[in-house]
């Protein structure tokens, strides 16, 4: 235990003298007591205390002095506050940005839902977490490399929301290459960011269209890397845009040689097979509780402790102190 004011510790050395006092006035009294002789005459008009009561006044006096001195000097109990220090994360998210993400079976789409699954990874993002963004259709684009500031991908949102003619093709493989080519870059700039823990979420409404995964598969396989996928859409699917305007009006929709437009449905396979062979999982994206349970395993529950901070905590007592010579004090009033 310590106190914040050692200097009112010194007001204690004046008890004794005070005890000193009441002694003197105890004994003093037992003086002028014996001058009535026998006592016991005066018990039908007066209360005669035993012999210590004034001792005990004394003694309570005394306690609740004491204590109200060392609740000025502001005890505290120190002791300390051992947590856990979550490791840090880097998350690279692919985006599925061809024509079908356009698609209006989801709010606003297909696309904003996207957007909105990786604004809640951003609101739960740790000051040391860094992110990055790579959208992909037939080809693959970095759009951010690993950053502390999630606002830069922000950016992109508003980026990818006024294209007017989406790139077709959905490759995965594409994607993948893209986002270790990210890594590489961060590993080749800091070395020491190996030791990092990587997590790769791929985000699409569809199966691979290209079949090119199998080999940045394997390296991601390889680099013991876990891959999430959300997956898009709706089972019975809708139709989708191949051009918008600046507005985001459709101009023209997918159609088929006979003129029909095409749906776009949601289709998984892909994605629970890239998610499977890195032991990590699958989550369906309009299903709110879904994205909230895969962004706490990827985020919080599954992610490990880097290590353990002590910090010292400081408990006040004196409010104890304070009580106790209130207790004391009324109970030397009241004998």
């Amino acid at each position: 235990m310590s106190v914040v004011f050692p200097q009112y510790l010194w007001l204690l050395a004046a008890v004794p003298v005070l005890m000193l006092f009441w002694g003197v006035g105890l004994w003093h009294h037992w003086r002028m007591r014996r001058r009535f002789g026998d006592l016991t005459n005066l018990e039908e008009i007066s209360r005669v205390s035993w012999a210590g009561h004034g001792w005990l006044r004394g003694g309570l006096f005394a306690a609740s002095l004491v204590c109200m001195i060392v609740g000025l000097a502001r005890p505290q109990l120190l002791s300390r506050d051992v947590r856990p220090v979550p490791r840090a994360t880097d998350v690279i998210f692919m985006l599925d940005t061809s024509p079908s993400m356009f698609a209006k079976d989801m709010d606003p789409h297909r696309l904003g839902r996207a957007e909105h699954i990786i604004q809640q990874f951003i609101l739960r993002k740790l000051p040391e977490d860094r992110y990055a963004l790579v959208g992909f259709d037939y080809n693959g684009a970095i759009l951010s490399y690993l950053t502390r500031e999630p606002q830069t991908i922000l950016v992109y949102f508003d980026y990818l929301n006024r294209t007017t003619e989406p790139g077709v093709g959905t490759n995965m493989g594409a994607a993948l290459v893209s986002a270790l080519r990210v890594i590489d870059a961060d590993e080749q700039i800091t070395p020491e960011n190996r030791d990092r823990r990587r997590i790769l979420v791929l985000i699409s409404d569809g199966d691979d269209t290209i079949g090119q995964w199998e080999g940045p598969m394997n390296d991601v396989v390889r680099r013991q890397l876990k891959l999430y996928t959300f997956g898009l859409g709706t089972a019975t699917g809708t139709v989708f845009p191949l051009e918008l305007s600046p507005r985001g009006d459709v101009i023209r929709y997918a159609v088929s040689a006979s003129g029909e437009r095409l749906t776009s449905r949601a289709e998984a396979t892909t994605l629970r097979e890239l998610a499977r062979r890195t032991s990590a999982r699958f989550f369906r994206g309009e299903d709110d509780r879904q994205v909230e349970a895969g962004i706490e395993e990827i985020l919080s529950s599954g992610r490990p402790v880097a290590g353990y901070q002590s910090d010292p905590i400081r408990r006040d007592l004196y409010f104890y102190f304070f009580a106790a010579a209130f207790v004391c004090m009324l109970a030397a009033a009241l004998l």
